[in-house]
């Protein structure tokens, strides 16, 4: 990408709308906006027979190019008609100075009606004036992290942001643009920075009976920044990775009304025109798994109904052996990747054997919501107090359900508040920080100990957390992370 040049896009979404936003960067923005410009009065409706009076050139478009300002405007992207009068909108100058707006360059946005042909038409007035190009995917925040206004967590809170599916994941993703994962990292940056001139200073006067620092302060602030990392890589761990959604997983022994759960929450809480999962008298229908997209609350996760779990005893003794056997594969992948499972207990098999075995296939750290089925079928004595008691043909105990499945989900990230791509992205270089800091502390417990080697580990873990803010960067990671962003942003 030409940084140096001027750039423009559509900023807004895409689609009909009330209002719409064009945007340029670039020193020659107000240029590329001259020719279809005028100004207009504040208590004008309608343009002016004369408007050739209200032209404007790059020069006096605004008052002062130092400060910010607003100017209220008539745009023509259109050609001239053969009648000799120009088609005209109104719009909304906003002008950001160099270093004032969010590209950290001289910036305009254009705020015009969100008729699609009207912003497709500005687009290509401006580009027609020879004073912009076209911008490329992610380029505006790409120039905004390049000039400094934003480091590289925070670009990727911009996808983040634009990507969120739920209340949960924007909070997060707004949360890092303000700058919170920004300041714990400068902070962290500066205690090393900190030991490390005092180390440097301290090999200056080798000869000379002077301590800068005191092998006691330093051990201290490295355990403090070892324990910074550590706090870091555990919430960037909660986040499942990019492009994944959090499972939901039904599980229990068969027939323990799974499949008719899995059903009612969809028809409830989902696309009530989704595929119902097959319901059975006989144990075992269910072989493979099938999931549903929910959102509820504005947390959003796919539900996972899976067949039911079975011991090798009983697979031998009913038959069809081959098939029931890859169906309990494919559950036990199921368990595997599942971020919270249900576990569905009918009263007439709470004491089977194969819910017993369902206790050794869960992660004891996964959490798990118990729930006692078939509400409607047994008598109250028949249900723990443990668990919730649940109908999927009346809909008894579904709310309450849905309401303990969304709780368990924000429990298990509410200390996140990093995007999916950032956790991605930091958890190898923040693993190296981490153990380029227990390598320094190990040099600082030996006697015959180097400072100079210690003071190796020390820059190792600076150029490693420098990785996660950009301090440290490659043109092929910038190409990785902006790639993904749309024209406009």
């Amino acid at each position: 990408m030409a940084t140096g040049e001027t750039i423009v896009a559509q900023a807004s979404a895409q689609g009909s709308s009330q209002y719409g936003v064009v945007r340029l960067s670039g020193q020659e923005s107000l240029e590329a906006i001259a020719p279809i410009f005028y100004r207009r009065c504040s208590n004008e409706d309608f343009p002016p027979d004369d408007l050739s009076s209200r032209k404007v050139n790059a020069d006096n478009i605004v008052e002062n190019v130092d400060k910010k300002e607003i100017v209220l405007g008539w745009l023509t992207p259109w050609e001239e008609e053969s009648a000799g009068s120009l088609l005209v909108v109104r719009c909304e100058l906003f002008y950001w100075p160099q270093g004032r707006g969010f590209t950290g360059e001289r910036a305009v946005e254009l705020h015009l009606p969100g008729a699609p042909a009207i912003l497709d038409s500005t687009v290509r007035s401006i580009l027609a004036s020879k004073h912009a190009r076209l911008a490329n995917r992610g380029e505006f925040t790409l120039r905004s992290f390049l000039s400094g206004r934003i480091d590289l967590t925070q670009a990727e809170a911009v996808l983040g942001t634009i990507e969120a599916v739920s209340d949960h994941e924007l909070r997060n993703a707004l949360t890092q643009l303000s700058g919170n994962l920004s300041r714990d990292f400068a902070e962290l940056r500066e205690k090393l920075f900190d030991v490390l001139c005092d180390l440097e200073a301290g090999f200056d006067f080798a000869d000379e009976d002077i301590e800068f620092i005191s092998a006691s302060a330093v051990k201290t602030k490295l355990h403090e920044a070892k324990s910074q990392i550590e706090e870091t890589l555990t919430r960037a761990r909660t986040q499942l990775g990019a492009d994944q959604t959090p499972r939901v997983a039904l599980i229990g022994s068969p027939n323990a009304g799974k499949s008719s759960l899995f059903n009612a929450l969809v028809r409830r809480f989902g696309d009530a025109a989704s595929t119902d999962a097959l319901v059975s008298e006989e144990a075992g229908t269910t072989r493979d798994y099938l999931e549903e997209a929910l959102n509820i609350d504005g947390v959003h996760f796919l539900l996972v109904d899976s067949a039911g779990v079975e011991s090798k005893r009983t697979i031998e003794a009913v038959g069809n052996a081959a098939p029931r056997a890859l169906a309990q594969r494919n559950l036990a992948q199921v368990v595997a990747n599942a971020s919270l499972i249900v576990h569905c207990v009918a009263p007439d098999v709470a004491d089977s054997i194969e819910e017993k075995r369902i206790e050794t296939l869960i992660n004891p750290k996964t959490p798990v919501v118990r729930v006692t089925t078939k509400h409607d079928l047994n008598s109250a004595e028949s249900f723990s107090s443990v668990s919730l008691a649940t109908s999927a043909t009346t809909g008894y105990g579904l709310e309450k359900l849905a309401a303990e499945i969304v709780g368990k989900l924000k429990e298990e990230t509410e200390n996140g508040e990093i995007v999916p791509s950032t956790a991605l992205r930091c958890q190898e270089a923040l693993s190296e920080a981490l153990d380029a800091l227990q390598n320094a502390l190990t040099i600082m417990d030996d006697p015959l100990g180097d400072d100079f080697l210690l003071a190796s580990e020390i820059r190792v873990a600076l150029d490693r957390v420098g990785i996660v803010t950009g301090q440290v960067h490659t043109d092929d990671l910038l190409d990785r992370i902006f790639s993904r962003f749309c024209i406009g942003k």
